[in-house]
């Protein structure tokens, strides 16, 4: 026991002029007898406690001097001090993209009508479409309950558009658009093609009610389409093409979307309304026209052209595989009504023809692919499932700063 108390307080000794010396290496030569005195007895009272502790139980001695040296040279934590650059590379900054930032980007690149831009941004976007439509068309002719002629007519038509489109942002909540659309038509029945400006479009995209939590955004849009383009009621239809619709219409509607980890959900609802045209004057079913009524061995004239009402909707969803690429998958349906295209009278009668109601839907897949942090550039295929849609579309979009013309932010 003797030889363990004689170890205990030369370590002691040897502890107190360790300490001693460090103290006066970091000029603390200035220390009181006072406090010397008092640093000799905690020493001293911890060395009897020790050799009390050794008695009672001998196997705390290493523990006990592990405590020591815990207490004098306390363990530095592993956590990042605030402030420093450790605690700042850690935390997430401004521009960093997360899940939901990411999917909501891919989403609005494509279907940029759920989405609006803030204020005082500038954006312009280009579009190629092409569509192809074929159909077998049935001319027949009767005179007095005999067919006299009967032939299969295949039709197929190519159509190419490039569309550019700028979109501005008056406030937060409200986007003004506009499109220029260059138009190229192939129709292999006529063997023509043709290629000029087709309508111009005119649009607003609002949100009447901030995002809440819990209530799905609405967005209110309406457009206004002209007839820029060349009238397929003011062309001769037997040998030219047209690279527009030919009259003026209106549109509203509506559309929402839902964020639902890792997808977004979307849906929209339209109706527009087609201006009626008149005094068209357009001889249609061959013939040359001679007088008010036209020559009736040939054709007869087209006087006014009624498009009647349009409506439809849209649904579909996007997913983000990752960073750099998206898919997007959605249906199209449409409904037109109301057509009837009238023409002059003949021998005093009217001549008026109601066209039937048509219906197109197509089915599109949408690929996102980002080929930088801030552009991503999208292609897409149609495919048409009604008698009234294409056969089959194909798209390609992306933002013009890709091509130097930058995007203007608010300031």
């Amino acid at each position: 026991m003797n030889n363990q108390w004689m170890k205990r307080t030369l370590l002691a000794i040897s502890i107190q002029f360790v300490m001693g010396s460090l103290y006066a290496a970091e000029g603390a030569s200035d220390v009181s007898t006072d406090e010397a005195a008092q640093l000799d007895q905690a020493v001293s009272a911890d060395t009897a406690s020790t050799s009390s502790a050794e008695v009672t139980n001998p196997t705390n001695t290493a523990t006990s001097t592990q405590e020591v040296a815990i207490n004098k040279d306390e363990t530095k934590s592993l956590v990042p001090k605030p402030g420093s650059q450790a605690a700042e590379a850690l935390q997430k900054k401004e521009g960093d993209v997360t899940q939901e930032t990411n999917l909501q980007e891919v989403f609005t690149s494509n279907e940029r009508q759920y989405s609006l831009i803030k204020k005082g941004e500038f954006s312009t976007f280009y579009d190629l479409d092409y569509s192809y439509y074929r159909d077998s068309q049935i001319n027949a002719g009767m005179n007095e309950g005999q067919l006299y002629q009967l032939r299969v007519d295949e039709d197929a038509n190519h159509t190419i558009t490039n569309t550019f489109t700028a979109q501005y942002g008056v406030r937060d909540n409200l986007t003004f658009t506009a499109s220029l659309p260059l138009v190229t038509k192939s129709d292999s029945l006529k063997d023509t093609t043709t290629a000029g400006l087709g309508d111009i479009n005119l649009g607003a995209r609002w949100e009447p009610f901030p995002l809440k939590a819990g209530r799905l955004p609405l967005i209110l849009f309406g457009s206004l389409s002209t007839k820029t383009g060349d009238s397929p009621y003011e062309i001769n239809p037997e040998t030219d093409l047209s690279t527009g619709k030919g009259y003026y219409s209106v549109g509203v509607g509506a559309s929402t979307r839902k964020y639902i980890d890792p997808v977004v959900l979307f849906a929209s609802v339209s109706a527009n309304y087609g201006f009626k045209e008149t005094g068209l004057n357009q001889v249609r079913g061959g013939g040359n026209s001679e007088g008010e009524g036209g020559n009736q061995a040939g054709g007869r004239i087209l006087d006014e052209f009624d498009p009647g009402m349009t409506g439809g909707f849209s649904f579909g969803f996007a997913y983000s595989f990752n960073y750099d690429v998206s898919m997007t998958m959605s249906y199209q349906q449409s409904f037109n009504m109301n057509t009837s295209f009238k023409y002059k009278p003949v021998a005093g009668m009217s001549d008026e023809y109601k066209a039937a109601d048509q219906s197109s839907g197509m089915f599109s897949i949408a690929l996102g692919v980002r080929v930088n942090p801030e552009t991503i550039v999208n292609g897409t295929l149609g495919i048409g499932l009604t008698e009234d849609s294409p056969d089959i579309s194909l798209g390609l979009s992306f933002p013009l700063d890709i091509l130097g013309f930058g995007k203007k932010k608010a300031k």
